[in-house]
């Protein structure tokens, strides 16, 4: 009985030891994209092998449809290359690592469909696009919809997709349009108040309600009747309309 429970613990013991060993035994490969398309199984552009393995692996050997297109001594153990220099089609990809003390690890096989230019230009034409111009659109109607109450009184709304600004020249608030030029840390825009191009940057809200109120305010101070009151102006009122007059 004694002996069964040793050879149990011993067993116990072991177990471990002997998962650890088969997983240092293994060679995990990985396939990455550096620059290019990659869509489910197709990809197209540079793309890079990437090996991890056991501590003292010394050499990757890379291999694409089971023939050795390059290797790595060094870790971390990787091989870019660039999908256009291969036949298009179906490939297989795999490797195989050598240890120092003479070990062979097999890796995991990944399979991608290489694809040309041709292919990812028509689906950059009729996929991406039209989904950059649908969202493009979104945003412009989606500002348009929040911010109407404020267009149909006459003034731009200041709180657009892009936030408001308050231009240098004349100091009123309006909402950063869409189509203003990114420059950095400034965008260059049209201020639709007094139609100057100039470099402007987002402003926090308060600000631009701050200054909604005052040229609001400006605009109380500096409004003028319709007609002038003043004498000259009356009496070229008074003669233009004399023109209608019966004679009598």
């Amino acid at each position: 009985m004694k002996h069964r429970l040793s050879l149990s613990l011993l067993l116990i013991l072991l177990l471990p030891a002997s998962l650890l060993a088969q997983e240092d035994d293994s060679l995990s490969l990985k396939l990455s994209r550096d620059f290019g398309y990659n869509s489910g199984i197709q990809i197209q552009g540079r793309f890079s092998y990437r090996v991890t393995g056991p501590d003292d692996l010394e050499r990757v050997v890379f291999l694409l449809d089971g023939e050795p297109i390059g290797e790595d001594t060094e870790a971390p153990f990787r091989l870019q290359f660039q999908t256009d220099t291969y036949a298009i089609g179906t490939h297989t990809m795999s490797a195989v690592g050598y240890t120092s003390n003479g070990r062979e690890l097999s890796s995991n096989r990944i399979t991608r469909e290489f694809v040309g230019k041709e292919t990812t230009n028509r689906i950059i034409y009729w996929i991406v696009i039209p989904i950059v111009v649908l969202s493009l659109a979104g945003r412009i109607f989606a500002s348009w919809f929040v911010n109407r109450g404020r267009r149909e009184t006459g003034k731009p709304a200041i709180s657009e997709s892009l936030g408001g600004t308050i231009c240098p020249n004349c100091n009123r608030p309006y909402a950063i349009h869409l189509w203003s030029l990114k420059l950095i840390v400034a965008r260059l825009d049209r201020c639709p108040h007094c139609g100057k191009w100039k470099f402007v940057r987002r402003v926090p809200y308060e600000l631009l309600e701050a200054a909604d109120k005052a040229s609001e305010a400006a605009d109380a101070a500096n409004n003028t009747p319709p007609f002038s009151t003043n004498s000259e102006d009356k009496f070229l009122d008074q003669l233009d309309n004399s023109r209608f007059d019966d004679d009598t």
